[in-house]
C-alpha cells in the first residue's frame, strides 16, 4: 500500500506534524511506501522524518507565495500568518499553490490511500481534486478552531470534507461537533485519541528533591495559559532552592515576546526550542509536568509526561480524562478552566480564582515529591500502553 500523508505546515513542530511523524516512522516499520506533502519556509527549515524520499513541499515566502506559512493556531513555534489575516488574493494563492502540490504528488506517486491532518482548506482540496482515493483525515481540534477564527473560509471547507471516507477524532465532545459541523453521520466519524512512543518515554530514577523540578512544554502562548502558569508560580510558598520551573518551547509575536518579558523578572528558566533528545531528558529528569492550556485537542505531551513518570497538573480539558480513564493515585491532577469569553480565552475575571486552583494543584504536586511520595508507576504504565503509536496506527489502518 502507497500511504500520501498531508500537512499544511511543518511536519514535527507541532503537536499534528508529530502525529504525522510518528504514524510514518510505524508506517515504515510495517513496511508501507510512504510520501508527505506539506508546507515549508523557503528557507532555514529542514524535514525530520528518517526514511522519507517521496516529498512534496509547498514553499512559502517565495515569490508565488510571498508570505509566511499559514499556522493553524495563531501563535506558531515559528514566524507564521494567520489564515483569518489572508486577503482574498492571499487565499487564492494559497489554494493554487496546494492545488498544484497535490496535482504533482498524485501523478508521481501514485498513492492508494491519503491521510490528512486537519479538517481544513488542504483537506477539502485533496477530497475535492481527488474524490476516487480513499481520504482519512485526522482532526486536531486546532482546525475547529480555525472555523470559528475565519469562518468566512468555511465556503472552502464544508462541503467537501463532508465527503471524507472517514474522520479521526480525538475525543467524544470533538466527534459531536465534527458530526454537526459538517452534517457527518456517526459512522463516518471515529474516535482514535493521541499516542506516544513507549519505547522512548518510560519512567527513570528521578534525582533527589529539593529542588523539585516543574516543567512545562508547549507554545510560549496566552492559549496555552503561560500567563497564569508564571503568576501562579509566583503564588507557591517555596523558596528558589526548593522548586525550579523551565519552560520548553517558543512562539513568535507579541504574546511571546511578552512571556519571555515576565519570565526574565522570575528565577524560572526558559530554553525555548531544544532537540527531542533534550527534551526527552528533561521528561526523564523532571518530577511535575503542567499544561495549564485553555484549549487542546488531545495534548500527546501529557501521555509524555505520564509515561515518564512524572506527577501531571492539567486543565481539565474536554474529552481528556475519559481518554486516560482511571490511573493511580497523585499520577494526574485536572484544574477546572475558568469561565470562557470565547473558545481560548477566559473571561478576565475568571482568571484569579483559576490561578488560584492551579498553584494549590501545583503545591500538592510539589509537597508529594518533596515527602517522597511514590507514585505507582507500573500502574501508569499498564494503562498507557494501549494509548501507543503503533495501537493509533493499527486503529486508523483498519479503515484503509
Amino acid at each position: 500500500m502507497r500511504i500520501l500523508h498531508t500537512i499544511s505546515q511543518l511536519p514535527g513542530k507541532t503537536g499534528s506534524g508529530i502525529f504525522l511523524q510518528e504514524l510514518f516512522r510505524i508506517g515504515k516499520e510495517k513496511g508501507y511506501t510512504q510520501g508527505v506533502l506539506a508546507g515549508i519556509p523557503a528557507l532555514g527549515y529542514d524535514i525530520h522524518i528518517e526514511g522519507l524520499e517521496h516529498f512534496f513541499p509547498v514553499r512559502f515566502n517565495t515569490p508565488l507565495l510571498p508570505f509566511d506559512v499559514v499556522g493553524m493556531s495563531d501563535v506558531m513555534p515559528y514566524p507564521s500568518r494567520t489564515f483569518s489575516s489572508l486577503t482574498p488574493t492571499e487565499i487564492d494563492a494559497y489554494e493554487a499553490a496546494f492545488t498544484e502540490a497535490i496535482h504533482h504528488a498524485v501523478a508521481n506517486f501514485k498513492p492508494d490511500v491519503i491521510l490528512g491532518n486537519h479538517l481544513w482548506i488542504l483537506s477539502a482540496l485533496v477530497r475535492k481534486l481527488y474524490p476516487h482515493i480513499p481520504f482519512l483525515c485526522l482532526c486536531h481540534g486546532t482546525d475547529l478552531r480555525q472555523g470559528e477564527l475565519a469562518p468566512h473560509l468555511g465556503v472552502h471547507v464544508k462541503p467537501w470534507l463532508r465527503e471524507c471516507t472517514q474522520i479521526f477524532a480525538l475525543n467524544e465532545p470533538q466527534k459531536k461537533t465534527i458530526m454537526e459541523r459538517f452534517n457527518i453521520s456517526d459512522a463516518r466519524v471515529s474516535v482514535n485519541g493521541s499516542g506516544y512512543d513507549a519505547a522512548k518515554f518510560f519512567p527513570t530514577p528521578k534525582p533527589k528533591a529539593p529542588p523539585v523540578k516543574v516543567l512545562y512544554i508547549g507554545k510560549l502562548s496566552n492559549a496555552k495559559g503561560v500567563p497564569s502558569l508564571l503568576r501562579a508560580m509566583e503564588r507557591l510558598p517555596f523558596l528558589p532552592h526548593e522548586v525550579t520551573l523551565t519552560c520548553i518551547g517558543g512562539g513568535s509575536g507579541p504574546e511571546t515576546e511578552a512571556i519571555l518579558a515576565h519570565l526574565a523578572t522570575t528565577p524560572f528558566h526558559a530554553l525555548g526550542f531544544v532537540s527531542h533528545e533534550t527534551l526527552i531528558t528533561h521528561l526523564y529528569t523532571s518530577h511535575v509536568f503542567v499544561l495549564p492550556s485553555f484549549y487542546e485537542g488531545l495534548p500527546l505531551v501529557v501521555l509524555e509526561a505520564l509515561a515518564s513518570g512524572l506527577r501531571v497538573v492539567c486543565t481539565d480539558l474536554p474529552g481528556l480524562e475519559p481518554f486516560l480513564g482511571p490511573l493511580p493515585k497523585g499520577a494526574m491532577a485536572y484544574v477546572p478552566l475558568p469561565p470562557m469569553a470565547s473558545v481560548d480565552v477566559p473571561k478576565p475575571e475568571g482568571l484569579d480564582a483559576f490561578e488560584e486552583a492551579l498553584a494549590r494543584a501545583l503545591e500538592m504536586n510539589i509537597r508529594a515529591v518533596l515527602v517522597g511520595e511514590t507514585l505507582d508507576e507500573k500502574g501508569v504504565q499498564h494503562a498507557l500502553l494501549p494509548k501507543s503509536w503503533g495501537g493509533l496506527f493499527e486503529r486508523i489502518e483498519a479503515y484503509m
